[in-house]
């Protein structure tokens, strides 16, 4: 068994899309991982009786001293192809804080003197001058 033919069995049986991972460092050095990605606004969980099904299936690939791990979150397969099928992924909504005030430089004397000088300038402008910027 491939990791496309996992990916399209979850796909096709949960509606999921899925991402793959390859370790190759540390003690899951060898594994491929597959994890449901970012999609309807959450990550979403693998259904428990298709984990145990999908368990079941991989028993080939399940060695005493890298066993099939299958969680509802990730499946990590030890020693199979890595021929994954990149899916399209969901951008995740950027929360916008509306209660955070404006962000001053420096001290309250500092601030002022920005202001004032920023004030200057503009009238300088207004007036067919020019500004000065250091």
């Amino acid at each position: 068994m491939k990791a496309s033919e996992i990916q399209t069995k979850i796909l096709t049986e949960t509606g999921l899309k899925t991402s793959v991972k390859k370790y190759s460092k540390g003690s899951m050095k060898g594994y491929v991982r597959i994890m449901p990605i970012f999609q309807n606004g959450s990550y979403p969980s693998l259904p428990f009786d298709f984990v145990q099904k999908l368990k079941a299936e991989l028993s080939g690939f399940d060695y005493s001293n890298k066993p099939v791990f299958c969680t509802c979150s990730d499946i990590c397969v030890y020693q199979i192809e890595d021929d994954r099928i990149q899916m399209k992924k969901e951008s995740k909504p950027k929360e916008i804080d509306h209660n955070k005030t404006m962000k001053g430089w420096g001290s309250k004397n500092s601030q002022m003197r920005l202001d004032k000088a920023s004030a200057r300038n503009a009238k300088k402008m207004k007036n067919g001058g020019v500004a000065r910027f250091y």
